[in-house]
């Protein structure tokens, strides 16, 4: 038999025993969520202490905080091609000038009463972070729990708390920008001497190297850290479905209509350059969206959106004289500088992609670090809870980039098991949900009814024993109930039990004979996984597959050849493929296999390490 997959630009085309609560308490850890709100205040309360604390030692030795992190240096700034014939000089608050004549009359801030619209960009290409910080400045009470030092101070001390690769940091900063040749903020900066916005550019910057580092991204990465919470992705330029305009507008107008945190980024790939000009739209651009309003009249969409810039030039023939009086009268954000109207036909041929913030003050998280394993037969971290009562539950998977501008291609996945609390404690018996995604983010917001579950993340990119690359992980769970989740080491046959369950759950039925069945796994996930079942009661089952003919492609087994002998009722998961391509390079996966019934029982090729407690070893029924 054979099949055949293909991806190109990292597209791809293509009762079990579980071994729960099996170990000592010793290999278990617990951890109990907590509201967003106490989170905040925790974080809120050991800052203060830090922040005392230096304040004392600066006051004491009549001295300015200078951070040593983050030294007033050249390599702080980092590269910019825009900065070659310009040289910036460090300056502290005291000796910086205004952009606005007007604003030279005011004393410094770290905010006064905020507004979207003071928010200036400036050398920077971090509108991605600019055009978060926009929709969070809409909500004061959210910009609070981010400026954690809320009053300037001679000493220049301040703290910011950013949530980087899933966990809440407290950052520290000191008062020194990087400032042009007329003593102006290089990068920036808010109207009325407000601090907050160079104060939290620069603790980004600070979190990932250098200011050239935060230039370029997506405003789902701004909001991630800045609201600790995933994002709803709505891409809006696919490659492999058509726009679902309908559904896209319903999922809009109800976030909107939730007054969730909403961004629009621009830079299709079916539009150039030349028609963004024409239509006066920033290409491969971030904006916020404001508000979304069908006219009945004309049975026409439009979409209020606002440019970080703070500046649009934007016209469109859809919106006559009447039309825009009736939607400004709407939305009072309407007359906020950067913002306007757009039609919904004209959004979907300019935008490219739709963000929504999930985030919700009433939310209960729990933030777990970990590292995916190094083999199939290394024990797995796990985590386990149980739900009370039926419950929307959020799951984000964030890898620990060690350099945000160099894009990762390894594949990450967690998968979603219900666990029976009978004498079996089998998994995934009504809810098997598995999630994958090739890069450094994988994430599900669903309902789950009362019960417990095991979530276990992991991937096959790091099953090399001489690999030394970063393998950290966030595990981040939100919920609006209570739970307390216990991380418990587990074999990897928990995993392997939990997967086959996911590929029976779905039926994805490769080929059904009397006395097996093969199952497999492909398409919508970032990997293909091949399932063998032997539902014989006397016979085993031989299985040899050949993978020699793909190209770029990583098997779990560590080899593109592979033999098995299934025993008599078991189940085994053959092989597990990721893709290894890179962006702009094809790859394809082309496998055969060849069955045999017999009575005797032969060794796997290559050997299965573990043989009862392996990723691949065999699972009874």
């Amino acid at each position: 038999m054979h099949r055949s997959y293909q991806s190109e630009n990292n597209q791809p085309i293509t009762t079990s025993k579980n071994l729960i609560n099996t170990k000592t308490p010793s290999s278990s850890t617990t951890s109990e969520s907590l509201t967003v709100h106490d989170r905040q205040h925790s974080d809120e309360t050991k800052a203060e202490i830090l922040y005392r604390n230096i304040l004392s030692y600066c006051r004491k030795e009549n001295t300015h905080f200078v951070d040593d992190q983050f030294p007033p240096i050249d390599r702080s700034i980092g590269h910019m091609d825009s900065l070659d014939n310009h040289r910036l000089t460090w300056l502290r608050i005291c000796q910086i000038t205004p952009s606005l004549h007007s604003d030279r009359r005011l004393n410094w801030s770290v905010y006064s009463s905020p507004k979207p619209s003071d928010i200036q960009q400036g050398a920077l290409g971090d509108c991605w972070l600019m055009a978060a910080l926009a929709l969070i400045t809409e909500r004061p009470q959210m910009l609070e729990h981010i400026i954690l030092t809320k009053v300037v101070n001679n000493q220049g001390v301040y703290l910011i708390r950013i949530c980087h690769n899933g966990l809440w940091k407290t950052v520290l900063v000191d008062d020194c920008f990087p400032c042009t040749q007329h003593n102006q903020l290089a990068f920036t900066q808010a109207h009325q001497r407000q601090l907050y916005v160079p104060l939290i550019e620069k603790a980004c910057a600070k979190l990932f190297g250098s200011y050239a580092d935060i230039m370029g991204g997506q405003t789902e990465e701004g909001l991630q850290l800045l609201t600790g919470a995933p994002c709803d992705h709505i891409d809006l330029n696919p490659t492999k479905h058509i726009v679902e305009d309908e559904i896209i507008w319903a999922k809009l107008l109800s976030a909107c209509e939730s007054n969730l945190l909403i961004g629009a980024s621009t830079g299709r790939s079916d539009v150039n350059e030349e028609e963004y000009t024409q239509n006066r739209i920033s290409s491969n651009h971030a904006f916020s969206v404001l508000a979304a309003h069908s006219v009945s009249s004309i049975q026409m969409q439009f979409v209020l959106v606002r440019d970080p810039h703070g500046r649009s030039y934007y016209q469109d023939e859809l919106l006559t004289a009447p039309i825009l009086n009736r939607l400004n009268t709407i939305d009072r954000n309407s007359q906020s500088p950067g913002a306007f109207w757009i039609s919904w036909p004209k959004f979907l041929r300019f935008f490219n992609s739709i963000t929504i913030s999930t985030y919700a003050s009433d939310y209960y998280d729990v933030r777990e670090v970990n590292r995916f394993t190094r083999s199939s037969a290394q024990s797995i971290p796990t985590y386990q809870f149980y739900l009370s009562k039926t419950s929307l539950v959020n799951i984000s998977l964030l890898y620990h980039r060690s350099n945000r501008r160099i894009r990762n291609f390894h594949t990450q996945s967690f998968v979603l098991c219900n666990v029976d609390q009978g004498l079996s404690k089998d998994v995934g018996t009504h809810q098997a949900i598995l999630c994958t995604n090739r890069g450094a983010f994988t994430h599900w917001i669903g309902s789950l009814r009362s019960g417990y579950y095991v979530v276990i993340p992991f991937s096959t990119s790091f099953w090399n024993d001489d690999d030394t690359s970063v393998n950290d992980y966030t595990l981040v769970i939100h919920s609006k109930v209570h739970i307390n989740v216990q991380v418990t080491l587990e074999t990897p046959a928990l995993l392997a039990d939990c997967l086959i369950a996911t590929a029976l759950k779905n039926k994805r039925q490769l080929q059904k004979e009397k006395d097996y069945n093969y199952y497999t796994m492909a398409g919508e996930y970032d990997f293909a996984m091949f399932v063998a079942e032997n539902i014989s009661s006397t016979d085993f089952l031989n299985i040899e597959v050949d993978l020699n003919d793909s190209i770029r492609v990583r098997n779990s087994r560590k080899s593109l050849s592979t033999f098995d002998c299934i025993p008599p009722r078991h189940r085994q998961i053959v092989f597990l493929v990721e893709w290894t391509n890179q962006y702009g390079q094809n790859a394809k996966m082309d496998y055969s296999y060849r069955t045999q019934c017999v009575k005797q029982a032969t060794n796997s090729v290559p050997e299965i390490y573990g043989r009862h407690t392996n990723f691949h070893s065999y699972r009874p029924f």
